[in-house]
């Protein structure tokens, strides 16, 4: 049974409530209805990275975003889950906070998304079985605030229901203080706590090497003038791993890694002592 749109007057009541309850939108300012956004008309809101994403979406997939069944992961408040639905793709969204879970729920309803899913769940339970395979899936901040191992097992989810590409986007480790072992592979990167939210931030070849050894055959970078240089975007494609047929002794060699960078040279002893001089 189909429910009764939404009037404006019940989305505004209903938005209030929830921020109210729940606190007010600070990152997603959408449109509701006329005169009704969940910020503020005006407000700046997440509309700059919701449009490079969606962007990206277009330019990669080489179809009709019509066509395409999309996963959004840590879907936070909603805002590029409902804008790839009001666009006319099937989509997915996770978000296991419930607080924002309820906020993306709420504005989906009333945006009348009826192809679009939010789901409060743990994208660590995430599976072909439960949630069935995608065209795209999008994990924007998403392996940046898991801790290790986990982040070596989501990885692997995510490549598991991806039919064609995956956007991750993540801070990196400037340069790795600690190492960590997954399926005899070695990880490097740096831990990081905020409160009590724990995390293993990879290098950017710990990072590549992860997402090749998941299952990806291509990794390229998104590049965009807004983008924080600190917290790339790859394209990682799943595809068929490429077997040569003029040169077939070449396909019993696996590719090489990615090697980490070297480590800068210390710094000699006249060094240090000029740069305590200027001090």
């Amino acid at each position: 049974m189909l429910k009764t749109p939404m009037t404006p007057e019940e989305i505004l009541r209903r938005r209030d409530e929830i921020e109210a309850e729940r606190g007010p939108w600070r990152v997603d300012n959408l449109r509701l209805a006329r005169n009704v956004y969940t910020m503020g008309e005006g407000a700046p809101g997440n509309e700059a990275r919701v449009r490079r994403t969606v962007q990206s979406v277009l330019d990669l997939a080489a179809s009709r975003i019509k066509e395409l069944r999309i996963l959004d992961l840590g879907c936070g408040e909603g805002g590029l889950a409902l804008e790839l639905g009001k666009q006319g793709a099937e989509v997915v969204a996770i978000e296991g906070r419930a607080a924002l879970f309820e906020k993306a729920e709420f504005s989906r309803e009333a945006l009348g998304l009826r192809h679009v899913a939010i789901l409060h769940g743990d994208l660590r339970q995430l599976s072909p079985e439960e949630h069935g395979f995608f065209d795209v899936v999008v994990a924007l901040g998403v392996l940046d605030r898991l801790d290790a191992p986990v982040v070596f097992d989501v990885a692997k989810r995510i490549a598991a229901v991806c039919k064609r590409f995956a956007l991750v986007e993540a801070r990196l480790a400037a340069r790795p203080r600690a190492s960590q072992v997954c399926d005899g592979i070695v990880y490097r990167g740096t831990p990081r706590s905020v409160g009590s939210e724990r995390s293993f931030l990879l290098t950017r070849a710990s990072m590549l090497s992860l997402l090749s050894l998941s299952g990806f055959t291509s990794v390229v970078e998104t590049l965009h003038p807004e983008a924080r240089e600190d917290a790339p975007c790859f394209a990682a494609f799943k595809g068929r791993r490429a077997a040569l047929k003029t040169a077939p002794q070449a396909n019993a060699v696996l590719p090489p890694g990615w090697g980490e960078a070297p480590p800068s040279p210390p710094r000699s002893g006249m060094a240090r002592l000029l740069r305590r001089a200027r001090k």
